[in-house]
């Protein structure tokens, strides 16, 4: 079964946190796409392998609820396992606990298949590799409910850089969160640490495209949207 799971012991350094010590969401969903990367190199369906059939791995959502956010200089335990793909989707669940066993963070991201040259998810119909088996207990397929805009909304331009840019060629699934976390002041961050987060990933961003930022803030929610490409929600 270990071949089932990725577990990272990690002590928090300061490029794993925000200003004030906290474990910034961005470093989060690094850590998930690190443990994603490590059981798809395993199990031989990793970067390089894909590449060679001309198809990527694609994150397609990413969900997860916060009891405490860990602190700089920090010891913590990151455990990531593949629960059964299904109709295309894969999931692979987190946690984040304490050395001891409390229970910080818990999420799921839902990876597909993409084309490497259209973009476009592959048909489930047609199989490409059977996830290990047996499936580890607990992990079945959450339901992840769209994120739905307010009412009101802020429009704010953004443009892809250089440096948040990743192999793919596209806008990296940690940076569309830095971009919102931006849309908050110093102040509010400080206030409000992030209790939860969801994030639908629909469309990819090309390296030096400008997008229109739609977004709305108050004391519980954060709420993002560009173009037509994501959309997120973030609560207090």
């Amino acid at each position: 079964m270990e071949e089932l799971y990725y577990e990272r012991p990690h002590t928090l350094l300061m490029r794993d946190c925000d200003r004030f010590r906290r474990l910034r969401p961005s470093a989060l969903l690094t850590m998930t796409q690190d443990g994603s990367e490590y059981l798809t190199e395993r199990w031989g369906v990793g970067l390089g392998a894909m590449l060679r059939q001309n198809i990527i791995w694609v994150v397609a959502k990413t969900a997860c609820a916060v009891t405490r956010l860990p602190e700089h200089e920090e010891p913590i335990v990151f455990r990531e396992w593949a629960g059964r793909g299904r109709s295309g989707i894969f999931p692979f669940h987190f946690t984040l606990d304490t050395p001891s066993g409390d229970r910080l963070v818990t999420g799921c991201s839902l990876w597909v298949l993409s084309d490497l040259e259209s973009h476009s998810m592959l048909s489930p119909r047609i199989p490409r590799f059977t996830m290990p088996t047996p499936e580890p207990p607990g992990a079945p397929i959450p339901r992840m409910k769209p994120v739905r805009a307010p009412e009101a909304c802020r429009y704010t331009p953004r443009r892809v850089r250089w440096s948040e840019t990743d192999i793919n060629g596209h806008l990296t699934n940690t940076r569309y969160v830095d971009w919102m976390c931006d849309l908050a002041d110093a102040e509010f961050h400080r206030a409000h640490p992030m209790k939860t987060l969801r994030v639908d990933y629909r469309g990819e961003i090309r390296p030096d495209e400008e997008v229109t930022l739609t977004w709305a803030l108050d004391d519980a929610r954060l709420y993002c949207a560009a173009d037509g490409r994501f959309s997120a929600e973030m609560t207090f």
